[in-house]
């Protein structure tokens, strides 16, 4: 009897302690965006990226305008970017694409707002276009200041030197390493590389002087070991979940996103936005 009794609180504390997580991972944590701060030491970036606020948004997966969108907004208000960086998935998989492109026009930096797409933003081929051109024009969008990179490279100019953003496209990132397009990135001086995937990482040579931002992860939502993540095939989670990763003179930053996809849920892997800081 006392055995039964035994199994049967355990069981009982198992039951709810799962129900309280589920709640904790459903309707809390979600909105508990956390602001990052990441501190690089480099001589070019500390030289001309020196007092300047960046920041990275990534997955945001929005269905509408809500209260986490709202927070992210008010987060971004306060920190008065310089630059905002965008790492892909903006909407739900063949979701709504007018609610995205709202909290896009809303964006607001001093110099610029610099964005690649993900592959969420391609689960409507013909609606993805909207992030780019206006509707039915080849006319760039005027609905929002974000400047879409594919498979391109541009030089901001800044007062103590040039800025070099390259972004990769999502749908070419594997045949853009075959083509050798990346070969001469960042080997005539530092380049930003926006791209979805973190593993973009291996698309790069350690003597590249490249700092990648990307996402796609989201930290893995719940904490996993790397073994299981690789067995069930998010080799991109096993190798790069989260945080900042350093091999030679490559670097890259991978943002755990906003949003969430295939489940509404989060455990110890808060939505995050990112602020990068350089010191010489």
């Amino acid at each position: 009897m006392e055995k039964k009794t035994a199994v049967l609180s355990t069981l009982g504390a198992l039951i709810i302690g799962t129900l309280f997580l589920t709640a904790y991972g459903v309707w809390i944590e979600p909105y508990r965006i956390e602001v990052s701060h990441v501190w690089i030491q480099d001589s070019y970036w500390g030289k001309i990226l020196e007092k300047k606020v960046l920041v990275q948004l990534s997955d945001l997966h929005i269905g509408k305008i809500g209260r986490r969108e709202q927070r992210v907004l008010r987060i971004l208000d306060g920190l008065r970017p310089d630059f905002i960086f965008l790492t892909g998935d903006y909407v739900k998989w063949k979701g709504d694409y007018k609610a995205a492109l709202s909290f896009l026009a809303r964006l607001k930096a001093r110099t610029g707002i610099w964005a690649v797409m993900g592959d969420y933003d391609y689960s409507s081929p013909r609606k993805s276009c909207l992030f780019c051109h206006d509707e039915g024009s080849a006319h760039p969008a005027r609905s929002h200041a974000v400047r879409f990179l594919k498979d391109s490279v541009v030089s901001v100019r800044l007062p103590k030197g040039p800025l070099r953003i390259a972004g990769i496209d999502m749908k070419e990132e594997q045949a853009l390493s075959r083509r050798g397009k990346l070969g001469d990135l960042g080997k005539n001086g530092p380049v930003l590389v926006l791209s979805h995937s973190p593993l973009a990482f291996d698309l790069f040579s350690e003597d590249q002087d490249v700092l990648i931002l990307a996402g796609d992860t989201h930290g893995g939502q719940i904490p996993l070991p790397s073994w299981l993540l690789s067995a069930i095939g998010y080799r991109k989670n096993a190798l790069y979940s989260q945080g900042l990763f350093v091999k030679g003179n490559k670097r890259m930053f991978v943002n755990r996103g906003i949003g969430t996809s295939h489940l509404p849920l989060r455990l110890f892997r808060r939505p995050e936005i990112t602020v990068l800081h350089f010191t010489p």
